[in-house]
């Protein structure tokens, strides 16, 4: 009797760690880094992020990734959530980059910083790119890094499965 009680124990206790063991996401995440030239010159605290493209498959492609360039334009990617994960969501990605506010710099490299909110850094900085003000023209370029790369990018990027350490991007400001 007693045997037979810590059996079904114990087949209960597997069960249920199978079941929490099961992602609930939607998604699958894989390592990302590479590197950012403009115009053949490693260039320091761009911002790059990587966004899932969605498709009648493919709904809700996940959260957003974002990196900050060290000085030789190297990158890793982070995604923008509550409990910012390592890496990218697999498949197609739109790709932005852009100069980073110097006042920012801290803020999006020290995630665990008090009051940083990546959802409200992401909305502040999409809508700076959107909004011209009355006294100013349409921008073509955020400080070296043209619209074509950033709020009108013609980047994108497949983020393979087993993710990649290549996620290499050469730039022309030009």
């Amino acid at each position: 009797m007693v045997r037979h009680q810590l059996a079904n124990v114990l087949l209960a206790l597997v069960a249920l760690g199978t079941i929490g063991g099961c992602s609930s996401d939607p998604y699958v995440l894989a390592p990302v880094s590479g590197r950012i030239t403009v115009d053949g010159q490693p260039v320091g605290e761009l911002r790059i992020s990587f966004e899932p493209v969605g498709s009648a498959e493919r709904k809700n492609p996940g959260p957003e990734s974002v990196g900050i360039t060290d000085d030789d334009g190297r990158y890793s990617l982070k995604t923008m959530a509550e409990s910012p994960r390592r890496g990218a969501v697999v498949g197609k990605c739109r790709v932005r980059s852009s100069s980073l506010p110097s006042k920012q710099r801290q803020e999006i490299a020290d995630i665990h910083a008090p009051g940083y909110d990546p959802v409200k850094e992401v909305k502040d900085l999409r809508e700076q790119l959107r909004r011209p003000t009355r006294k100013q023209p349409a921008r073509e370029s955020i400080g070296a890094i043209p619209l074509r790369y950033n709020d009108n990018t013609e980047l994108s990027f497949d983020v393979p499965p087993d993710g990649t350490d290549k996620a290499d991007f050469a730039i022309s400001a030009k």
